[in-house]
């Protein structure tokens, strides 16, 4: 009799590589990685994506839980400020909509936007993930008959591993090509920042971070920064910054 419907599996969607991690009820925990081709001409970025973590699921046992996590380069995010006029889920989803609508114009159309849950007095975080990618995990894993239990970006992902570590300080998510950084205030989100990279090297990268954080620090009290990246060593920044390095959460950067 097989017992898969105990199995816990984990998949880390990348534009470069989808991971799937496997605990089984009984046993080690086992990892399958495979790379992603570039989309082809008049492809979306997520559509080979999509398609190799299809034919990672087939390979699954029936019945298992799966939690999906999905890179910061396949998310939007937006930054929802406190009002007493935006504690409904109707309102704060009204004004997600029209930030993403500012910053991205006709592709916010596309997002499928997700929102924290609201806290009285602080800030919170939309994400945005398109629908069609969306809608393509879901009847891959119902395909599967997986019981998908959540999708979450990686940066809420590692929010929620680190908010222990972190009530006043940054953190830094730094992968190949793409950097996003938060900063947290009070246990508050302050600040968000997500985008591609000038570069990949680790090098450059962490003097983008550097300068990033001097551009932002006025907004969040701590120079205590979490790098989490599997690059080697918390790069080293210049004004007093207290960087260390976390390991980031489902087979995330440089996986």
């Amino acid at each position: 009799m097989s017992l898969s419907w105990l199995d816990r599996l984990t998949l880390f969607i990348h534009p470069q590589r989808v991971v799937l991690e496997r605990q089984p009820w009984r046993g080690a925990r086992s990892r399958q990685l495979s790379e992603v081709a570039p989309p082809a001409a008049g492809e979306a970025d997520w559509q080979p994506v999509l398609a190799v973590a299809e034919t990672l699921l087939r390979s699954t046992g029936k019945g298992a839980s799966l939690h999906i996590v999905v890179a910061d380069h396949l998310v939007r995010y937006a930054l929802l400020p406190w009002s007493e006029m935006l504690t409904g889920q109707s309102a704060r989803l009204d004004m997600a909509r029209a930030l993403f609508r500012n910053a991205l114009g006709e592709r916010a159309a596309t997002l499928d936007i997700a929102l924290d849950r609201p806290v009285f007095g602080k800030s919170g975080v939309a994400a945005g993930i398109d629908r069609q990618l969306l809608d393509g995990l879901r009847a891959a894993a119902k395909a599967r008959r997986l019981r998908l239990n959540s999708v979450q970006p990686r940066l809420v992902a590692e929010l929620a591993a680190q908010q222990k570590q972190l009530n006043d300080g940054w953190l830094a998510c730094l992968d190949l090509g793409w950097l996003t950084l938060a900063g947290i205030r009070d246990g508050e989100i302050a600040s968000l920042r997500n985008h591609r990279a000038s570069t990949a090297e680790p090098d450059i990268q962490a003097g983008e971070l550097a300068g990033l954080l001097a551009a932002e620090s006025a907004t969040v009290n701590g120079k205590k920064v979490l790098i989490s990246t599997s690059a080697g060593a918390a790069p080293a920044l210049a004004g007093g910054w207290e960087t260390t390095l976390v390991a980031p959460v489902a087979g995330g950067a440089h996986a």
